[in-house]
């Protein structure tokens, strides 16, 4: 696998696009399958145009692809490494949560049989 001698900032580029409500909203949409700027706008409720806008900075940063079919473009996640990313945000946010809210009585603990 080639690698870049510099990776910092195509990482930072990836992570501030991902950095946003909004393209993250749409990326937990692509993770379904592909789909249209206008099946988007319509799941998130944002207008189309912004749906275009944050597209096109995720697809900047390598996260998604874009396919042509006639007059429509379907978007998708480039590689299945995006699907892995936003799994492990969810583990990252959800662990402290799984510690502070775990249930510490008897009928919940481990036997020691």
């Amino acid at each position: 696998m080639l690698r870049p001698s510099h990776p910092v900032p195509l990482k930072a580029r990836l992570f501030r696009a991902l950095g946003d409500e909004g393209r993250l909203t749409i990326l937990e949409q692509l993770g379904d399958g592909e789909r249209r700027v206008s099946d988007l706008a319509a799941r998130t409720r944002m207008s189309p145009s912004t749906v275009s806008t944050h597209l096109a900075a995720l697809h900047a940063a390598g996260a998604v692809e874009r396919r042509s079919v006639g007059r429509h473009a379907y978007y998708a996640f480039a590689y299945p490494a995006v699907a892995k990313v936003l799994e492990s945000a969810e583990e990252v946010i959800l662990a402290p949560l799984q510690q502070t809210y775990a249930c510490v009585q008897a009928c919940c603990q481990p036997s020691s049989a």
